[in-house]
């Protein structure tokens, strides 16, 4: 699992999205290595801003991101300090961020649960969350923290978040992929009951540290007292009520697939393949514009019907429209759009003004104005996919 040699102490990053995510999932194994001596960062995606506040004491701050955020600030600080004291990062910020971009903070994205007692994606995620941005951009970050903290290792969650928090999910292909880019082992926290785990750790000689660092989560689980004829057992009570039992030994398997997933959408190219992408999307508005051009003034028939500028104009709306639908991207359809409005321009201007491919008639203005209006229009319609039925709130 380490490239580590003999000279320096395993550095193991674990890549987590909220605060109280690092403990109540892997508590135990950084206890463990931060005991032998390995050198452990715990990187954090978000602050957990649309985390409940479940204490009377605590009640006021919720719904106020910038004091909610905060508080679980200083939670963290007191949970890794329980844990032994590994270094900690906040994704986008110094040391989990490329040195040429300026700073930034990810926003919890929220979630509700879905009929099938798992959570989903928030029907109202903010903006700036981190499952709006660009997935490149994440991926970035997070090979910007594996360098900065000479990681042999990254562990973060399997690919289905633990229990489906967008939040979780997005944390999970951006680690993966960073790891991947890195040359650096990647490991999925898994149930320790699944049978697929590849490597375990027993956490019980450490429970003591984990009990301290999850009570210092009050705004976000309810630990249950201490058994004084038997202080192993570990529990705590969830917001939405469940009770959750901490295991005595944490699991965790190897990401053995040669090459992660093939990027399905632009947010979750590289850069370079989102260059690529939108130089591909230029030379087909080129190439479209350049038919088009040509073409649009041809009729059939002795009632001359216009099937050049039909067929240039669903050309364009099947092009742009198919981008939009298949790459989510608004970039790519921008550079079909250009694409197009380039090869027109210059061809016209071969012409000079006598030219025969744009005429003054119904077929010369539809394909003057169309694949313009038509872009916009694309452009401009909202990204429906993270939509989904509105249930109760949830942890975050």
């Amino acid at each position: 699992m380490s490239k580590a040699s003999v000279t320096r102490p395993e550095r193991v990053l674990f890549v987590h999205a909220h605060p109280d995510d690092e403990t109540l999932s892997s508590g135990g194994t950084i206890a463990t290595l931060l005991e032998l001596g390995a050198e452990v960062t715990v990187l954090t995606a978000t602050r957990g801003e649309r985390g409940e506040m479940l204490t009377e004491r605590l009640a006021p701050l919720a719904g106020d991101a910038q004091r909610v955020a905060a508080h679980r600030e200083s939670e963290i600080d007191a949970a890794l300090a329980a844990l032994g004291g590994p270094a900690h990062l906040w994704l986008g910020g110094r040391g989990a961020r490329p040195t040429d971009l300026p700073e930034r903070r990810y926003v919890d994205s929220g979630m509700q649960w879905g009929p099938d007692g798992r959570a989903t994606a928030a029907d109202d995620a903010p903006v700036d969350s981190l499952t709006a941005a660009d997935l490149g951009e994440v991926v970035d970050d997070v090979r910007a923290a594996i360098r900065s903290t000479g990681a042999d290792a990254v562990v973060s969650y399997a690919d289905d978040g633990g229990y489906g928090h967008p939040d979780h999910v997005r944390v999970h292909h951006a680690a993966r992929y960073a790891a991947r880019a890195e040359e650096v082992a990647f490991s999925m926290i898994v149930a320790p009951d699944t049978g697929d785990a590849d490597v375990t750790v027993d956490v019980l000689p450490v429970r003591a540290k984990v009990r301290a660092a999850v009570e210092q989560y009050r705004s976000q689980v309810t630990v249950d007292p201490v058994d004084p004829a038997d202080p192993t057992p570990l529990s705590w009570v969830m917001p939405h009520g469940v009770r959750e039992h901490a295991p005595a030994v944490e699991a965790f398997r190897h990401d053995a697939d040669p090459q992660p997933p093939a990027p399905q959408t632009y947010a979750e190219m590289s850069g370079q393949g989102k260059v690529a992408a939108v130089a591909v999307a230029l030379v087909l508005g080129l190439v479209t514009g350049g038919l088009g051009t040509v073409t649009h003034q041809q009729t059939v028939g002795a009632a001359a019907f216009p099937i050049g500028m039909v067929i240039t104009t669903l050309l364009v709306v099947g092009l742009t429209v198919g981008i939009r639908l298949l790459y989510r991207s608004r970039a790519m359809v921008a550079a079909i759009g250009i694409g197009i409005l380039v090869a027109t321009q210059v061809l016209v201007s071969v012409g000079g003004q006598g030219s025969p491919l744009v005429l003054a008639n119904a077929a010369g203005y539809v394909w003057t104005f169309a694949p313009a209006v038509i872009a916009a229009l694309v452009l401009a319609w909202p990204d429906l996919s993270g939509l989904r039925s509105r249930t109760a709130p949830g942890r975050e």
